[in-house]
């Protein structure tokens, strides 16, 4: 009565024994209804034409793999208007048709699919004593009838990438519930288009400056209030900032001594020690180390590394000023991209600065070993200048990176601290080396309060380089004041003094603010934005790569709307 029991109380079935073989349990079942009704004309009938067998897998059964062996049956059908003679008889609430599977072990692995994948689902299936492949568990998934959302009273609309720089999506979400309700092919106007034709209703709909979304939803969804995400403008804000100071590179570096940032207490009191010189045997004279300068004069005697740098800086400088030749002779941009052999985008960024661009600016990146400089500096000065020592030391202290980082880390410092020839770096300029123009960018975007002292310093000395800076960093610090609800002025007054702004950066921005203004005017007075869907898109991101980015779009949008 056991076996009987546990299966569902509305199949007509008779269990004729029990068999364990191993660690596995079959059951012997039995149909034992009167009549079965025919699957075309639903008359039913009492006349058995034969008997077949079945084989069902079913949930395991006290941690066993469970098989059902059931006796069916076949019946004449005695509708004279029936094109069917003989019919078998189904068990839906069972097994359904030609399946070979019950119903709930069906909906036992679609479930296993949905949170794990094909794989990994797999391996976790033959754990709880219901092997399946993977393939079955992704068809499952992709079996599954997907639920309709209701249509969302504010819609989030976004892109993401199915691959990086080839194929994208969109992603929808209803952001008063904080779910997504579909994932459409591409980002381009006609699929939103679309979809939003086919869901009337939408009254906001938050989005991304890109303008086949504004123009999809202007198109099908005209009385819906589009709004432009913040975040998205500050991130403008901060781009036309970066373009801004790298054209005025040459104006920035010539206040570098002060930009510079300053040194603390302790480095001050380690970085500029006394110069160890070499010892030196009596009788001889000492003779000058060379300068930089001097052994680049000399390119014969240069070490080869160097005399290719040089060459590399000598044909870039001569790119550059080629570049801007022909812009003045009246070139368009795409023809000097065409006959140069560089990118558009390339050539832009040489028209836009006035000077060669220099993508090796000599400053030292951040690396792990920062937070260790004060102890190896101690232990450089003590003479103790073993890189392998110091790794071995460093490991114990929680470094985690490799010896060459710590070699390369400690050769600097060297430098640094003058028990070596110093390069021609940030340590030994003159002119220390102005911040990078993403730093700075970064620094004046900072809201006011959370800026440190040295980011309040540079911002200070910019805004006094000229009138120039001075408007175009109070006309950023003013609209991010705006974006982030801290100030209310008009975006209207806003929008014509950075239109009267001196500075063609501020002039493109305002420009592009203007053909997108009722968006933005919204941004600054509704509550909605677009961070939930960032969210979910890194939920989709987690999903795709736990089946390692070879979902097709079909099984994606299930396994996402399922995790909805």
């Amino acid at each position: 009565m056991l076996p009987l029991a546990l299966l569902p109380a509305s199949i007509a079935v008779a269990v004729d024994g029990v068999v364990l073989d191993g660690g596995a349990v079959t059951l012997l079942l039995r149909a034992t209804s009167a009549t079965a009704a025919c699957p075309l004309c639903g008359q039913p009938s009492r006349h058995v034409h034969s008997h077949y067998a079945r084989t069902i897998h079913d949930l395991p059964l006290q941690g066993r793999p469970t098989t059902l062996r059931l006796t069916a049956r076949k019946f004449f059908c005695r509708n004279p208007h029936c094109p069917r003679r003989l019919f078998c008889e189904r068990l839906p609430d069972l097994v359904p048709r030609y399946a070979h599977s019950t119903a709930r072990l069906m909906d036992a692995h679609r479930s296993i699919g949905f949170a794990l994948g094909g794989e990994g689902g797999s391996r976790l299936a033959s754990k709880l004593a219901m092997p399946t492949s993977p393939d079955t568990l992704l068809r499952r998934i992709k079996q599954a009838a997907t639920a309709g959302a209701p249509t969302p009273r504010v819609l989030g609309v976004d892109d993401w990438a199915m691959r990086k720089g080839q194929t994208y999506g969109t992603i929808l979400v209803d952001l008063e519930r904080g779910q997504v309700i579909d994932l459409l092919p591409g980002r381009d106007a006609p699929a939103l288009r679309q979809w939003l034709s086919e869901h009337p209703g939408v009254q906001v709909v938050s989005r991304d400056r890109a303008g086949a979304y504004a123009q999809a939803a202007s198109e099908a969804a005209p009385q819906a209030t589009q709004v432009a995400d913040r975040w998205h403008l500050l991130k403008n804000v901060r781009e036309m900032l970066d373009r801004f100071f790298e054209r005025h590179r040459g104006k920035i570096h010539a206040a570098s001594a002060a930009l510079a940032q300053p040194l603390g207490p302790a480095e001050q009191t380690t970085s500029q020690p006394t110069r160890i010189e070499p010892k030196q045997e009596e009788g001889k004279q000492e003779e000058p180390v060379p300068t930089r300068a001097e052994r680049d004069s000399a390119s014969s005697e240069a070490p080869p590394r160097e005399q290719a740098q040089q060459t590399k800086v000598q044909q870039r400088l001569a790119r550059y000023r080629e570049a801007r030749e022909r812009h003045g002779q009246g070139q368009s941009i795409r023809r000097i991209a065409q006959e140069m052999g560089l990118s558009r985008k390339a050539v832009r960024r040489y028209l836009r600065q006035d000077h060669c661009p220099d993508w090796r600016p000599g400053q030292p990146r951040r690396t792990q070993l920062d937070r260790h400089r004060e102890w190896i500096d101690g232990q450089l000065l003590a003479g103790r200048d073993n890189a392998a020592q110091l790794h071995q030391e460093l490991t114990e202290r929680g470094y985690v990176g490799c010896y060459d980082a710590v070699r390369r880390f400690v050769t600097r410092r060297l430098a640094a601290l003058g028990k070596e020839r110093q390069r021609a770096n940030a340590a030994t300029c003159k002119h220390p080396p102005a911040p990078a123009a993403r730093d700075l960018a970064f620094a004046v975007m900072r809201r006011p309060e959370q800026r440190k002292p040295e980011e309040q310093a540079r911002v200070d000395i910019l805004r006094g380089i000229n009138e120039e800076f001075r408007e175009v960093l109070t006309l950023a610090e003013e609209l991010a004041a705006m974006l982030r609800k801290q100030s209310a002025p008009s975006l209207q007054q806003w929008l014509v003094k950075a239109e009267a702004c001196a500075s063609p950066d501020m002039n493109g921005f305002a420009q592009g603010i203007r053909q997108d203004e009722a968006a933005v005017a919204a941004a600054m007075s509704e509550p909605w934005s677009n961070g939930p869907v960032e969210g979910q898109v890194n939920r989709l991101k987690t999903i795709k790569r736990q089946m390692y980015g070879r979902a097709g779009f079909q099984l994606l949008r299930a396994r996402v709307l399922d995790a909805a």
